[in-house]
């Protein structure tokens, strides 16, 4: 079997390559990053291909011929320029789909993110059906958004595609979710308000990545379906970063704050940024995530796909942090 991985030089494309690879699948790992390829040119059965997804004929030979397409690439970030993000989300999507309907794939399988559900209020146990808010509170999930609607449209088309939108993954290799709060414990304190009680998933890559390989497999009866991925364990970001924290041995710091001043601190640092061009302090996206209830209900893809996390919160923390250790010693 042979797969094609855009975003292979990413944090969850590196996890899906290296499962890949250890299962006997030739791969094509597709990515802009040549210095993260490096990790990939040591895998059985991988051949990385620099590439854009700009590149509609690179993409067309590179998808010609494979069983399966796993698409990965996105610019997932909480702050930037729209023409970027569209640029990314929406045209790479738009070039891999076309591609792929032109090829004789037997599954698509696309990364979507529950980012396109949040509004700034709280949120719990958010299911797939559930209606989407008139607005997007950044640009990444607005140009996901309209990146969900081209596989839609693609699957009436032929494309057998399965959707997937897990909920801040962690694990190995990953520079942002826990990578970000442990910068600003060191620098200035993790803000918190209502003391951290907030709730929120988080989901370990190696379960995101069972997923993936659970979707390859699917019968036809779920193509076209999206799927909610967590880690089932929501959990208080304060319970979050006290588990880190006792894994890093460090001590945390945190200090109070209350919504409203967070939202102003993360709207200023924003007007700032759009003068200056370089990237917030805090944006309104970050803000949000410490001050609102957000959590996603996973029956759909347990039901439908036997979906069982196998790694639990504290079995990926005490992973991530081993990581993290040996990469900043």
């Amino acid at each position: 079997m042979r797969v094609f991985v855009s975003g292979a030089t990413g944090f969850l494309g590196k996890h899906t390559v290296k499962r890949l690879s250890e299962i006997g699948y030739d791969v094509i790992a597709f990515g802009r990053n040549e210095q993260a390829a490096i990790f990939l040119k040591t895998m059985d059965n991988v051949v990385f291909v620099k590439g854009d997804l700009e590149d509609k004929q690179l993409l067309a030979k590179l998808v010609k011929d494979v069983d399966f397409v796993i698409h990965c690439a996105a610019l997932a970030a909480p702050y930037g320029q729209y023409e970027l993000f569209y640029k990314t989300n929406v045209d790479g999507t738009q070039n891999i789909v076309d591609a792929s309907l032109s090829s004789n794939i037997k599954k698509f399988i696309y990364l979507s993110t529950p980012s396109v559900y949040f509004t700034n209020e709280s949120r719990k146990n958010v299911r797939e059906n559930d209606e989407l808010p008139q607005s997007h509170t950044n640009y990444y999930a607005s140009t996901k958004h309209i990146a969900d609607l081209i596989v839609k449209e693609a699957v009436l088309k032929g494309l057998p595609a399965i959707s997937l939108r897990p909920r801040q993954v962690f694990g190995p290799y990953d520079h942002t979710i826990f990578g970000r709060l442990i910068d600003t414990n060191k620098k200035r304190g993790i803000p918190l308000v209502n003391k951290g009680k907030i709730l929120m998933d988080f989901t370990y890559v190696d379960n995101v990545v069972d997923v993936i390989m659970l979707s390859l497999m699917a019968e036809d009866q779920f193509i076209g379906e999206f799927y909610n991925i967590t880690n089932d364990q929501p959990i208080y970001l304060i319970d979050a970063l006290t588990l880190l924290y006792s894994y890093l041995n460090e001590e945390l710091n945190t200090k109070k704050i209350s919504p409203k001043l967070l939202s102003f601190i993360s709207s200023s640092s924003e007007m700032i940024a759009n003068i200056t061009g370089k990237p917030p302090i805090l944006s309104k996206h970050v803000a949000s995530f410490l001050s609102y209830d957000y959590t996603l209900n996973i029956d759909k893809i347990k039901n439908d796909l036997q979906y069982t996390p196998k790694i639990s919160l504290s079995e990926g923390m005490n992973r991530y942090t081993k990581w993290y250790l040996q990469e900043n010693q």
